[in-house]
């Protein structure tokens, strides 16, 4: 059965349900008043429990299901109800459940700022990519820009505040926002506690492990735009670089001991012909540059790679060109165009620290993880 918190009562106005109403004022206007669906126009029920919240839903032998995505959960229920309240506050209009009529697809909410108008999406149930593609184009083709709001998982939800290693799943990775200089951000919300939980200034390790920043922000304190994350402190990007060095150190130390090809495994091999000690890699291999999330592999190996292929060929960095490093990037799955721009950003960081990649490697260059972490970080505003 699909849940309303929106309906029309019999003169046509809109009814929406809200946390501030009282149960009992409800349930005497269910045996006063009829409502109906804002869509299909036919009757719903007024619900009025003591455990879930208060709701219209259909009969159960509607079809009114054309515009719905999901089965409504209490945490989308009350989330919905708790993000209409805060959009009411600060922006010029909103609406709850609308119908898009030229696109047939009803978002949780539609805010009005500024004049533009932008659908949100409270996403407490798992989506499939292509299912979200295909809402986000639909929302695009009516010339609406949506925002997706993930559900704040409760093992993220429970992961003490700062900085640490985080593991999201294919499905979390759908609601990632990317702004540059700061990268990749998940904003999600939880109703239950009404605070968003921000991950932040997220660098990625390997497969989908990413060191960040987790942050909490109740909904009184949040703002319109939504808060931006702050820039890490000194110390905090001595925080990112410990972390990130212990992954790197574990991750070298189980690449060999776990290895079951021996030399015919492509990253041993690679560090063979080079004459690398994988264990004892140069700083420069294993960098987190400027979009190395393209890449699943951790940063050693991918840059072990690009310097294997490059080393082969007897090139200076200076010149691998487009064409080289699109040969390089044929061999990976995932965005081409994402990763050729993580190779520029390797490369461009080789080139500036002065990388000979022919000559002796024990001439290594200083430790300079702190000075490409702060890199990322630089320019990110602070405003909360």
């Amino acid at each position: 059965m699909l849940f309303l918190l929106t309906a029309l009562d019999q003169e046509g106005n809109w009814i929406v349900l809200l946390p501030s109403m009282e149960r009992e004022r409800l349930r005497q206007s269910r045996n006063t008043q009829r409502f109906y669906c804002p869509q299909c126009k036919n009757p719903v029920l007024l619900k009025v429990g003591d455990i879930v919240i208060p709701h219209f839903a259909h009969q159960q032998t509607s079809s009114c299901s054309g515009a719905f995505s999901e089965g409504e959960s209490l945490a989308h229920l009350l989330g919905k109800q708790q993000l209409f309240t805060f959009f009411q506050k600060h922006a010029e209009h909103v609406e709850l459940e609308p119908f898009v009529q030229r696109i047939s697809q009803r978002p949780d909410l539609l805010v009005t700022l500024h004049s533009e108008q932008f659908p949100i999406e409270f996403q407490c149930s798992p989506i499939s990519n292509s299912r979200l593609e295909e809402r986000t184009a639909g929302y695009r083709r009516a010339g609406l820009e949506p925002f997706w709001l993930l559900h704040t998982p409760d093992k993220h939800r429970q992961h003490h505040l700062g900085i640490d290693v985080f593991q999201f799943s294919r499905f979390h990775e759908l609601f990632f926002t990317h702004h540059p200089p700061e990268g990749s951000v998940l904003i999600t919300y939880h109703p239950e506690t009404e605070s968003f939980h921000y991950f932040s200034n997220l660098i990625h390790i390997a497969g989908r492990r990413y060191i960040g920043n987790h942050r909490k922000l109740a909904i009184s304190h949040q703002t319109i735009p939504f808060a931006r994350p702050k820039a890490p402190m000194e110390e905090e990007i001595q925080r990112y670089a410990d972390l990130y060095r212990a992954a790197r150190a574990s991750f070298l130390k189980n690449r060999i001991r776990m290895n079951r090809k021996g030399l015919n495994d492509a990253f041993l091999r690679a560090c063979y012909e080079i004459r690398f000690i994988p264990s004892e890699l140069p700083a420069w291999i294993g960098v987190p540059v400027h979009g190395s999330e393209a890449f699943r592999e951790h940063d050693c190996e991918w840059q072990t790679a690009f310097i294997h292929d490059a080393w082969k060929q007897k090139l200076q960095i200076e010149q691998l060109f487009d064409c080289s490093i699109l040969k390089f990037i044929s061999r990976y799955d995932g965005n081409k165009k994402s990763m050729e721009k993580a190779c520029v950003a390797y490369r461009d960081f080789l080139i500036r620290s002065r990388v000979d990649i022919l000559k002796n490697h024990d001439d290594l260059v200083e430790d300079c993880l702190i000075k490409v972490l702060a890199g990322r970080f630089l320019a990110i505003p602070s405003e909360y």
